[in-house]
């Protein structure tokens, strides 16, 4: 009974790291292993505290291997179970167990021990081929986040919000071709969602330039509500799209990131500078149609920017992604 114990010990231990490592590489409905999840959770843990007491670049530097971290920890947690589990089916089947290990010696030779040599080794290298998977898809999806991030961050130099970019998309270009810049982005957003999901280290990923990525979504999210606010019916069709996805987006990424928004009826943050009278002007001067008053205009961009503004500044002041990212902005 002892030597069945120790048996079924040892195979439910391989089995849950192999169901971690075949949902990891798999990925149903594009959700990632719990192994995954709480490895990056359990680095960000202590590494955020410490980050949050030193200096802002100390704190940068420190942050920039908290993925990589979390990457390391994940690998060594599947390997630790496979060795565990091996160590426990080889003590079951013989007790003169000399060497434990991956790869198992024994005192007597004989088919048992060959046989969990050869799965013990299948499993290892069955997880190692993961996880070149699984980083191969992580870099990808990162240089597909951080593509467009560092396109806005260059025009950012003469267009630093999205009255700026609302006015170039409008003086460059037509009804359609700021429908297409909405949908260009409505697309990034819901990749961004899935991603970040799918991979949760680059949550706290440090991003490659100036701007964030959750800067950059408020960004094109303002112009798209600023066009919907004073232009609804002018509207392009991606208008709507690109808030409903940006919305979904930073409303589930704060929540997996542990942040909670309290509920405002206002959002300044980021617009601390800018009165909503001079953004109609400035829109409108640049072609936007009016159609409604201004009033009515603000109440219906602070409709639409209370449910992602928020979420996206606590978001970046949870991860320290800037350095005036806080609750009290």
């Amino acid at each position: 009974m002892r030597q069945v114990l120790v048996v079924g010990a040892g195979c439910l231990v391989q089995f849950a790291v192999l169901l971690s490592v075949l949902r990891t590489l798999f990925c149903p409905r594009g959700l990632t292993s719990r192994v995954a999840s709480h490895a990056v959770k359990a680095v960000a843990l202590v590494s955020l505290p410490i980050a949050r007491r030193i200096p802002w670049h100390g704190g940068q530097r420190l942050m920039d291997l908290c993925a990589p971290l979390g990457l390391c920890v994940m690998l060594f947690g599947w390997l630790t179970g496979l060795a565990l589990g091996a160590v426990l089916m080889a003590a079951a089947f013989d007790p003169s167990l000399r060497a434990p290990g991956p790869f198992l010696l024994f005192e007597r030779p004989g088919w048992v021990p060959l046989a969990l040599t050869v799965v013990a080794a299948a499993m290892v290298a069955l997880a190692l081929t993961t996880f070149c998977v699984y980083l191969i898809g992580y870099l990808e999806a990162l240089e597909r986040r951080e593509r467009l991030v560092l396109r806005l961050g260059m025009r950012s130099a003469r267009i630093p919000d999205a009255e700026g970019m609302l006015a170039d998309c409008l003086r460059c270009g037509s009804r359609d071709g700021l429908d297409q810049r909405f949908a260009e982005w409505a697309g990034w957003l819901s990749e961004l969602h899935r991603s970040h999901q799918r991979f949760p280290g680059l949550l706290y990923h440090r991003p490659n330039g100036e701007l964030p990525w959750t800067r950059a979504a408020v960004i094109v999210m303002d112009a798209a509500a600023l066009v919907e606010a004073v232009s609804p019916a002018w509207a392009p069709p991606h208008t709507r799209v690109l808030l409903d996805s940006g919305m979904a987006c930073l409303q589930q990424l704060a929540s997996l990131a542990g942040v909670v928004v309290p509920a405002t009826e206002v959002s300044l943050q980021g617009r601390e500078e800018w009165a909503f009278g001079d953004s109609v002007r400035h829109a409108t001067a640049s072609g936007l149609p009016p159609e409604r008053e201004p009033g009515e205009a603000w109440e219906a961009f602070q409709f639409s920017r209370i449910r992602y503004a928020p979420y996206a500044a606590m978001l970046g002041a949870r991860l320290l992604l800037q350095p005036d990212a806080g609750p009290g902005r």
